[in-house]
């Protein structure tokens, strides 16, 4: 019964990954827009479509939470139903706190496993990983379950602490209308009125709460490397012992 299952796995992983490599093309093309945006849009171009409150995933990145900022605080549901909030987690050593779109999106499943490849390096420089989606705490356990994560995998219902963080933008409805073609409603998915996803963000947080690196990048195909990650971990570490 493997193989029926292995070549299922293996079919959806590629119409998904066609899905999102056309949703990289759709989404360069959606202009950056803000509540003024009917008054200087172009009229030759399709942004007349586009609501007053749309915001692009060039947006999303300017506007976001960064580096010297505070971590908003936040308290969600983990895979298990309990409610785990921030500065819980704070207590256990420095944050790495990484956004991922869904279990649909093949780009944030090789993250996660890549971040799980390197958990232990990253432990060993004082991070704690926390992995936060929109979607409910069933879809994260799949998600947890089919990458082995070892570490926290959080719901975030309605994308409310991704609100927080400033991180989260529409989808264009030229790519909403691509993704529905290949059997995905991101809206329906995610349980929210409209298409709405989180930047693949990264942060490390010091045990302070405050945000040290941040990766915000509009190219959900591209994350915060973990050798990165662990070498930002390390100056927070150094820069303990010194004190």
């Amino acid at each position: 019964m493997k193989t029926p299952i292995l070549i299922l796995t293996i079919t959806i992983f590629v119409v998904f990954l066609g899905a999102c490599a056309g949703e990289r093309a759709a989404e360069t093309k959606a202009p950056a827009t803000n509540a003024n945006a009917a008054a200087n849009a172009d009229s030759t171009k399709n942004t007349a479509t586009l609501p007053a409150d749309f915001v692009s995933d060039e947006a999303a990145v300017r506007k976001a939470v960064n580096v010297g900022a505070k971590m908003p605080a936040f308290a969600l549901k983990d895979i298990d139903g309990k409610l785990v909030s921030s500065d819980e987690l704070l207590k256990k050593g420095n944050l790495v706190v990484t956004f991922y779109r869904g279990a649909w999106c093949p780009y944030c499943n090789m993250y996660l496993q890549n971040l799980q490849k390197n958990a232990a390096d990253i432990k060993a420089a004082g991070g704690e990983i926390v992995a936060i989606s929109v979607e409910n705490p069933d879809k994260s356990t799949g998600v947890a379950k089919k990458n082995d994560l070892q570490f926290t995998v959080l719901s975030d219902p309605q994308l409310e602490a991704a609100r927080k963080f400033g991180i989260v933008y529409h989808l264009p409805p030229e790519t909403d209308e691509k993704y529905k073609s290949k059997g995905l409603d991101v809206a329906k998915n995610n349980e929210m009125e409209r298409a709405e996803l989180p930047l693949g963000a990264t942060y490390i947080v010091n045990q302070k709460g405050e945000i040290v690196y941040a990766y915000l990048d509009k190219d959900y195909t591209k994350r915060a490397e973990p050798s990165v990650i662990i070498e930002e971990l390390k100056k927070i570490k150094t820069g303990a012992e010194k004190k």
